[in-house]
């Protein structure tokens, strides 16, 4: 079994908005809908679940069931989602397994819900790299960066700079098995839940490999307001040119 995982828990203070910016439009629909649609249009994928926060279930479910889903609907899960991205896969996880007795060996694909340009490549990809990885292996989708990266230390001053061509920057999708993830996160302290914010850093703390496949540099996370310029800039262009195609 295949299980995407979408990441929409946060409120998105950064981006000042009056809406989680999940929830904020991009194109023809909501930023969370270009990455639901990604992951259950995916051939490989089986189910979907998506955590979103206690008081924005009911105006999720109604956006999907208003969405041109068709009987893809009910392939999609709501659940609440945590506190952080961990937390939030913690509960999508104990959904996948509640809800739909999800084995040990389930895949579960991860990705954020403000990364509306994700490719069917891109989940292609970690689902083949987590069957090849083997047992106890995570995967990461990355990108390698093309400026210099600087290390400082604890004065502000820089204290290292790492040469760039081993320096990648994590997007998602990040890509475990369920029942290791599960054991992973239950042993793991509250101090070390706040401290590793992404499925990488857990792994790596508990002495696992990740491994990585290459991302997109289109692959563009909503952050802040300038990323959603970029955003609809990006859909903008892309609307243009499917009309003057015609």
């Amino acid at each position: 079994m295949v299980i995407g995982a979408i990441v929409a828990g946060g409120m998105g203070s950064r981006m000042g908005a009056s809406v989680p910016k999940q929830f904020l439009r991009l194109g023809t629909r909501k930023i969370l809908l270009w990455s639901v649609e990604a992951f259950v249009n995916h051939p490989e994928v089986d189910a979907v679940i998506v955590g979103v926060p206690k008081e924005w279930l009911a105006y999720t479910g109604a956006l999907f069931d208003d969405a041109v889903f068709g009987d893809r609907r009910r392939r999609i899960l709501l659940t609440e989602g945590g506190a952080n991205r961990n937390e939030t896969i913690w509960r999508i996880t104990e959904t996948a397994c509640n809800r739909l007795n999800a084995p040990a060996d389930t895949i579960l694909v991860t990705h954020d819900a403000v990364r509306p340009f994700v490719t069917e490549r891109m989940i292609s990809d970690n689902i083949a790299a987590i069957r090849k990885a083997g047992r106890g292996a995570a995967v990461t989708t990355a990108i390698p960066s093309v400026d210099t990266v600087l290390r400082l230390g604890d004065n502000g001053a820089v204290s290292e700079v790492p040469k760039r061509s081993s320096m990648w920057l994590a997007q998602t999708p990040q890509t475990v098995r369920i029942g290791e993830w599960r054991a992973m996160y239950t042993k793991m302290t509250l101090a070390d839940r706040e401290l590793r914010t992404d499925i990488s850093g857990c792994y790596l703390a508990a002495g696992h490999p990740v491994f990585t496949v290459e991302g997109d540099r289109g692959n563009l996370k909503i952050t802040t307001p300038e990323d959603y310029a970029a955003a609809l800039a990006r859909v903008s262009e892309a609307g243009k040119e499917e009309r003057d195609d015609v």
